[in-house]
């Protein structure tokens, strides 16, 4: 399968700790190509997720609770999802949850017995393999000797390296899978001969599974009953005094690389694309289970012209900020800005060749990395201040390659200043590293307001992107990503509605309008997504050969605000220039048609896609001031995906229609009915995350 997206389940049951642990490591293996994204029961009911999900991960938890949220019409979609190739990833109660049958601690207070819908194992998942189990405490948790048989494993033996095969992994209240010995089962981890019956604690059960990969029609599940997806400095020494597990947390330090690459083996097992980075012995900050530091976010004049303007701006922006008091480093005083989400602390730029634009030692004090540790219950709550650092730059002070390595200040200003365009682009600010670049214009409205109207944001990883509704965006390094600030009038020939549309033709048509550059295969997907046509590498066991599609490369976020007849609008923007992850980029493109077509077309850097791109917006804003939507609507048609397209209705009882064009006064699709080609809908999406052409709510014309 295809999809992009691994759902994590969060829903009544699940272990917070449990849950956020989770999300780390799926993140440090498959961040740079998927989006991990939380998914609840009601949107697992009533959303299309399955379209775009490359794996479902239930973790651990309770299982009744997941039986009263999903029995029925979601397990039905899952197992559904499974047969046809999806992937099924469940640790200890999302183990228990995905077997036959659960049996866990009969006899006891804590008993659950039952069977369970899903059934992906065909036997009973029984527990505790282990004693002293408590579900408020790690009481019950052990470093246990587990036994790898890599035999069984579909991965490169090189993957493993000189691994031992018996290593040291989190237990905690998982189960075993009784009699896991068939023709659709295989057992890959066991556990050592001192788990004991859970009926009968005096019996010892001789290496039981661990860990089982199910085949489910076309698909699979692996279900584990130890927690794989622990590492050593997630957890606390004070939870830990028994003398079964006083030395856990030394035992996984040691065995931390080989817990790893088992991760890293079963995700290969499953047919997805694990980043390399994390099977390494020694982690680098960036893959990591550390949130990776921000850092300081420079800001200089691009496009903006005159002594004056230029001036004003950097006087407007140092007043914001007030000293405080005694807090310096160096020559370095600390001035902040305290808005509504961050303290931005505002630093003029060191001038000189060779120098730091910042001092490192106040860059450290400042921008303190997050702590990673036990969880608590205030890690998960919304909107806590953040520190950031506004580095105030001359075009004689800008940065060189030591702080942004990643991008090239001075090219992207030389690009932009090639160009004619004035407002798009004024100032540009520019973080390696960032929370959001989105988020730090919206969640601060004092330096918002300071900000010239076109500067433009951009960094090179964003810890928290953001995406259409609950989406997460994918940052791999070589995609370009940014917020664009553009202050619109309230005019009815150019309502603000139809700006999206304009942000997502300016892209594609950026690029193709540089000479030979014209039929490169970049289209638009209503309402702002980016696509290019790619050739997908095989991703199942179907052995047809992979046929070219057209697959995302980009998308659009558009926020606004209204005061005093003008809109303030904020454009998030995330285009793949120059990463064939996670689907292609626009470079891979480019060498495709120049290898298809014998033409030297040169790959374009991501600083001056930001140029061309912000150009060409302009360009066509002016247009869109003068003249409203209507005349760029054949640059659109021309650019989309849609033409003729059939879409199915769900409020007309999926009554069939086909696609005839936009509005352009207000973006909706307009379709025909095919029963009855004189009637003309609007069409608007219903407001799932997944697929904005699945579930389409009509208004007649």
């Amino acid at each position: 399968m295809a999809g992009l997206n691994v759902l994590v389940y969060s829903g009544p049951g699940v272990s917070l700790n449990g849950h956020a642990y989770l999300l780390r490591t799926l993140r440090q293996f498959l961040g740079h190509r998927y989006a991990i994204i939380t998914i609840s029961p009601e949107t697992l009911r009533t959303e299309p997720w399955e379209s775009k999900a490359a794996m479902l991960v239930v973790p651990g938890g309770r299982d009744l609770p997941y039986v009263a949220e999903m029995n029925g019409e979601i397990n039905q979609r899952i197992k559904a999802w499974v047969n046809k190739g999806g992937r099924y990833m469940g640790i200890c109660a999302g183990g228990y949850y995905a077997s036959s049958r659960c049996e866990f601690e009969p006899g006891t207070d804590k008993e659950v017995i039952g069977d369970r819908e899903l059934a992906f194992y065909s036997g009973t998942c029984l527990g505790c393999a282990y004693p002293e189990f408590n579900y408020k405490s790690e009481e019950g948790a052990r470093a246990v000797e587990a036994t790898v048989d890599r035999s069984m494993f579909r991965v490169p033996e090189s993957l493993w390296r000189s691994d031992p095969k018996a290593i040291r992994l989190h237990y905690n209240g998982g189960g075993f899978f009784v009699g896991a010995e068939d023709e659709n089962t295989k057992v890959l981890v066991r556990y050592p001969s001192d788990v004991t019956n859970p009926y009968d604690r005096s019996q010892q059960v001789n290496s039981p599974a661990a860990i089982v990969s199910c085949t489910v029609g076309k698909g699979i599940a692996v279900l584990s009953g130890l927690h794989i997806e622990y590492a050593w400095d997630f957890l606390a020494p004070s939870s830990y005094t028994k003398p079964y597990n006083r030395n856990l947390i030394s035992l996984m330090r040691n065995h931390d690389a080989f817990r790893r690459r088992l991760f890293g083996a079963i995700l290969t097992h499953m047919k997805l694309a694990v980043d390399a980075n994390a099977l390494d012995d020694q982690i680098d900050a960036a893959h990591s289970m550390r949130v990776p530091t921000v850092t300081p976010t420079f800001m200089a004049p691009a496009r903006a012209s005159g002594v004056s303007a230029v001036a004003s701006t950097m006087y407007a922006l140092n007043k914001l900020a007030i000293a405080q008091g005694n807090c310096s480093v160096g020559n370095t005083a600390d001035r902040v800005f305290q808005d509504v989400a961050d303290d931005i602390h505002v630093v003029t730029a060191v001038a000189g060749v060779g120098k730091r634009r910042v001092d490192p030692e106040y860059q450290k004090l400042v921008l303190q990395p997050d702590d990673v540790g036990p969880v608590s219950a205030t890690e998960v709550q919304p909107d806590s201040r953040k520190h950031s650092m506004l580095v105030l730059c001359t075009p004689e002070a800008l940065p060189d390659s030591n702080e942004t390595p990643r991008f090239d200040m001075r090219a992207a200003i030389k690009f932009m200043q090639a160009m004619k365009a004035h407002t798009a682009g004024s100032w540009l600010m520019y973080s390696d590293t960032t929370r959001s670049t989105q988020t730090f214009f919206e969640k601060n409205p004092g330096l918002l307001a300071q900000l010239p109207d076109g500067t433009v944001n951009v960094a090179t990883i964003q810890l928290a992107g953001r995406g259409r509704g609950r989406n997460a965006w994918i940052s791999p390094v070589g995609c370009l990503q940014f917020t664009l600030l553009i202050r619109h009038p309230n005019m009815k020939q150019a309502p603000v509605v139809m700006m999206q549309y304009l942000m997502s033709l300016a892209i594609v048509e950026s690029i193709k309008a540089q000479p030979g550059y014209e039929d490169l295969p970049l289209r638009l997907k209503w309402p702002n997504d980016l696509y290019a046509l790619h050739t997908p590498v095989e991703d199942s066991d179907d052995e047809s050969s992979p046929k070219p599609t057209f697959v995302k490369i980009g998308g659009i976020l558009v926020n606004s605000s209204y005061k005093s007849g003008e809109f303030t609008l904020l454009f998030g923007c995330g285009i793949n220039v120059a990463n064939a992850l996670p689907t292609t980029s626009i470079n891979s493109v480019i060498r495709d048609y120049n290898n298809a077509n014998g033409t030297r077309l040169e790959t374009i850097p991501v600083e001056r896609a930001l140029a061309l791109i912000t150009a060409k917006f302009e360009e066509l804003y002016r247009q869109f001031l003068a003249f409203g939507f209507k005349p760029l609507l054949d640059a659109y048609y021309r650019n989309w995906l849609h033409t003729d397209q059939e879409v199915a209705l769900t409020d007309r009882s999926y009554e069939k229609a086909r696609v005839i064009g936009i509005s352009a006064s207000d973006g909706q699709l307009q379709v025909c009915s095919l029963s009855s080609p004189t009637t003309v809908y609007s069409l608007q999406p219903d407001g799932n995350s997944f697929d904005m052409l699945r579930g389409l709510i009509s208004r007649k014309v």
